[in-house]
């Protein structure tokens, strides 16, 4: 199944409103290894027992949802909801703050940003993964949080409040004007989880604890349990969970009433991507009451995006590309379908008009036998095919705790689908019920730039008309077409010329010059990554061409392969689980990508024919262009860390990203052309004898240039040095700050770009260990300490041409900007000048070794990471790294004394004020 065909995860149905007494009904047709259970106080429970494979980890999910959000809130109490599920994790009753704190770090979790909980406005929820043996541990911590023990304290307090404005803040109202258009008057806009800034200032300590004890009740809740679980799990939720009596709130929100109209949206496009012109019709429904119906519509909605497919497949068509989405439960629990089609040369209006008129056309003449036998069978693979994994498993159910039923893997039927049920008659029931719905929005969606005027006009009125024209046009019945193949002749096969098999892995030498790395598959039911290099990247442009580096991928992406354009690449691909891209950075180009184990076969033919026979399309130039010029925000922390040497400057205006055709398939043919100069990794190889033969027809048949490229030279760069380099740390960051406007004032950002540094797996591993434990280090002190920061973040990069750099970046806003600034440089001294503590040293590898054994989980970022070793190594020692070994207590203090001295880095920030900087030239004793 291609990466535009989403099946909902997010599938509902609803409950009739409940008097206050009553608990939630047990969720219908969970699949037959899921235990559901009760507790008498309305605790609702789901396990679901998943025993370690061989290779992989013994590891638990645990899920707690709330059925309370901002929407239980009361004048005074906005915001408060969110506030809470912050301070959940300060302390509770079973858990001091350092104890919570040494529970998630065990783990391999972090806290920043809130990335293990969320508040929405009809729930909250909690998301652990913990290894076995910490089980217990994390079942009380949840219990301690649905048993009302969260400990509110009154400084902890005064810090979340602070960081809860910050957050509302950084994410500000951007949602609220599509929800505007969603849900018009409704209750939704007034009580946005976010909330009001007055009431968050003003809470007091009694108001927040009494709201978490009207939120908090335990027949609002359901408790999740996935992975290698012990026999008595059952028992331990209820010894741990039973504390709590059954409370007087509602346990479910009634359901929202939809808005009987057809109505406009015309502005940026959440949650939609944000770089492409397209058009969309959203239809909202009440909740459906039966799982089979959820998936006849799931399948005439199928039909639906295919019927669009084929008309984007024409050349002289509006429409681009079209999907289906599933928003079912984005705010509350409505059943929320979507047909999305991008648009080219953006012709917004024409293909709002061309989607409505299919839609007309559907509602008409409805869908014929063949859609429906070819949409039930895609519908079928995919669900025999979903990923068989605790987090995959753990949300699934958590969303059907939300939403009311689950789909997936019905309990009821022989198989996913129950195909006594599923016919052109009742497919087309379930059509007529989505496109005959009274709530209609329909979306012109952009961001950024539009040179389109006429875009503007529509509104209310236009659109009535748009529909009225439409529905008075004769149209005809829809006419099925077969979908191309992808390819459809084989290439002259090529051979595996040298084989070299070390520490576990095989590299193949081809006879075009392509060299290929393959690595076992480690774990079950682990993926194909993929990952092509060639080096070379913006570094081996003249600077003329560098910015036409930031439009060549999108053009690729566009483009389309072969015989086919990219809608019709799209239908040739409907029902494979595969994404391939290509990538084009700084120093290096190629590709990356990941497939199921059934779909290494159109991989390796989209990955030949995107070498071997790449398209030129100058609609997709002018997309790709377009694109270019929507997603560019500024020069980033490179820029200023090697000035004009980095190969990206700042572009002023659309025109600045144009490039001919012939010019831009020149590129293309430069940069992707010789496969001499390709290496390929492959990870997750289950058939080695499948995958030669694959390699062989696939990669070794790409043939050579018939006119020999020029040879990329890609020339190292150094960082740039700048007057106040050499003052004080006082003067110097002062001096950064006045010659450095930061791209986003929300943010302040400090980089480092190391000389003489190798690139090799070692620093690779440093850089990684080092930049988490400068995020902690700075998460304490601006965020858990102060309450000045919402976000921290730590990010690096390394290539044999320049770096490693490292970047730190929080927010903070422009009064607490100066404080944030000198708090951040005596962090950064006190680690350069003491290194890491042993505690820290031995999280370091307990976050490296979970990181080794968790990345075949996540294919793409795995080849990715291998690359990397492969090419920056002449052995395969760094197959069966140690982090121990590599991250030694003498080479951490090293890398630690160079690379955090803050009198090396250059600070980028938006400050009214700095306080006195002065303390930081006094110098410190080593402890």
């Amino acid at each position: 199944m291609n990466k535009s065909f989403i099946v909902a995860v997010s599938i509902f149905s609803a409950f009739s409103s409940l008097s206050l007494a009553d608990k939630l009904p047990l969720i219908p047709h969970l699949h037959s290894s899921v235990k559901q259970g009760q507790l008498p106080n309305g605790l609702r429970y789901m396990i679901k027992a998943m025993p370690a494979k061989a290779g992989g980890e013994r590891e638990v999910e645990l899920r707690l949802l709330v059925n309370s959000g901002s929407m239980d809130e009361l004048p005074g109490e906005r915001g408060i909801a969110h506030l809470i599920e912050h301070m959940a994790f300060r302390q509770t009753k079973s858990f001091p703050a350092d104890q919570l704190k040494a529970l998630l770090n065990s783990n391999g979790l972090r806290l920043v940003n809130d990335s293990n909980a969320f508040t929405a406005h009809e729930n909250t929820g909690y998301m652990l993964k913990l290894k076995q043996e910490s089980l217990g541990q994390g079942l009380q911590l949840m219990a301690d949080w649905a048993n009302g023990d969260v400990i509110f304290d009154a400084a902890a307090l005064d810090l979340e409040r602070q960081i809860v404005l910050d957050e509302g803040r950084l994410r500000g109202n951007g949602f609220r004007s599509y929800l505007s258009a969603l849900m018009p008057d409704s209750k939704y806009l007034q009580q946005m989880p976010l909330g009001e800034n007055m009431d968050i200032r003003e809470v007091s300590l009694d108001q927040v604890g009494a709201l978490y004890r009207r939120l908090y009740q335990p027949q609002k809740m359901t408790l999740v349990v996935v992975g290698d679980v012990p026999k008595d799990i059952e028992e331990q939720i209820k010894k741990r969970f039973a504390k709590a009596p059954q409370g007087d709130g509602i346990a479910q929100h009634p359901n929202f009433q939809p808005t009987p109209t057809v109505r406009m949206y015309r502005g940026s496009p959440p949650p939609w991507p944000q770089n492409e012109f397209a058009v969309a019709w959203n239809f909202l429904q009440s909740p459906l009451l039966d799982a089979e119906q959820v998936q006849l519509q799931a399948i005439a909605m199928i039909c639906m995006q295919r019927r669009l497919q084929a008309i984007s497949a024409k050349d002289q068509q509006v429409l681009a590309r079209a999907e289906w989405v599933d928003f079912s439960g984005m705010v509350g629990r409505e059943r929320y379908l979507t047909l999305y089609a991008a648009v080219k040369d953006e012709k917004l209006g024409e293909g709002l008009e061309q989607l409505y008129r299919e839609i007309r056309r559907a509602r008409e003449f409805g869908l014929i036998e063949q859609e429906v036998l070819e949409a039930s069978s895609s519908l079928a693979l995919y669900l025999e095919n979903l990923p068989n994994h605790t987090t995959f498993w753990a949300d699934s159910l958590m969303n059907a705790a939300k939403l009311g039923v689950a789909t997936l893997n019905v309990k009821a039927h022989s198989g996913p689908l129950n195909t006594n049920t599923i016919n052109v008659s009742s497919v087309n029931a379930a059509l007529q019920q989505i496109l005959t719905t009274p709530d209609q929005l329909a979306s012109v969606l952009y961001s950024g730039v539009t040179r389109d005027k006429a875009n503007e006009k529509w509104n209310d009125e236009t659109l009535a008309a748009m529909v009225k024209r439409v529905n008075s046009e004769a149209l005809q019945k829809t006419t099925i077409e077969a979908a191309k193949p992808l390819i459809s002749k084989e290439p002259l096969r090529g051979k595996v010329m040298q084989e070299r098999a070390e520490q576990g892995v095989t590299e193949w030498t081809l006879s075009n010059g392509v060299k290929v790395l393959l690595r076992p598959q480690r774990q079950a039911d682990e993926r194909i990554g993929i990952n092509g290099r060639f080096a070379g990247g913006a570094l081996a442009l003249p600077k003329e061409l560098q910015a036409s580096s930031q439009v060549l991928t999108r053009y690729m992406n566009l483009s389309g392969i072969g015989a086919l354009n990219v809608a019709e690449v799209q239908q040739a691909l409907r029902n494979e689980d595969m994404q391939l891209f290509p990538t084009f950075e700084t120093a290096q180009h190629g590709f990356a990508g990941d497939a199921a184990q059934r779909s290494l076969l159109p991989m390796m033919q989209t990955i030949h024919l995107a070498l071997a026979q790449p398209r030129s399309d100058d609609g997709a130039r002018k997309t790709a262009i377009n694109q270019g010029a929507i997603e560019y925000k500024g020069p980033g922390s490179n820029q200023f860390l090697y000035g004009s040497a980095w190969p990206f400057r700042v572009w002023g205006s659309l025109e600045d990203f144009e490039i001919s055709l012939e010019k831009l398939d020149s590129l293309r043919q430069q940069f992707f052309g010789n496969p001499a100069e390709l290496r390929v990794m492959i990870t997750g190889v289950k058939d080695m004898a499948q995958m030669k033969d694959l390699v062989e027809r696939y990669i070794a048949s790409i043939p050579a240039p018939k006119t020999p490229n020029p040879t990329l030279l890609v020339k190292p760069i150094l960082p740039k040095k700048y007057g106040f380099q050499n003052l004080s740390l006082s003067a110097r960051i002062k001096g950064s700050l006045s010659e450095f406007e930061t791209a986003n004032p929300a943010y302040t950002l400090w980089s480092h770009a190391m000389d003489g540094v190798p690139s090799s797996t070692s620093t690779g591993f440093m850089l990684e260990g080092l930049a988490d434990i400068a995020k902690q280090r700075s998460w304490n002190v601006l965020r858990e300490n102060s309450g000045d920061s919402y976000e921290v973040a730590s990010w690096y990069e390394i290539s044999p041409y320049f770096g490693p750099i490292i970047n730190l970046q929080y927010s903070a806003d422009a009064d607490k900007c100066g404080p944030a600034i000198l708090a951040t440089a005596k962090t950064l001294r006190e680690l350069s000048l003491n290194s890491v503590t042993d505690k820290e040293l031995k999280a370091m590898h307990e976050y490296m070794r979970n990181g080794l054994n968790n990345a075949p989980k996540q294919a793409i970022g795995y080849a990715y990471a291998q690359m990397f070793h492969w090419v920056n190594n002449t052995d395969f020692n760094w197959v069966n790294p140690k982090p121990e070994q590599i991250l030694s207590r003498e080479k951490v203090d090293a890398a630690a004394r160079s690379w955090f001295a803050p009198e090396k880095w250059l600070v980028q920030a938006n400050c009214k004020a700095l306080p006195d900087l002065s303390e930081l030239d006094l110098p410190l004793k080593a402890q």
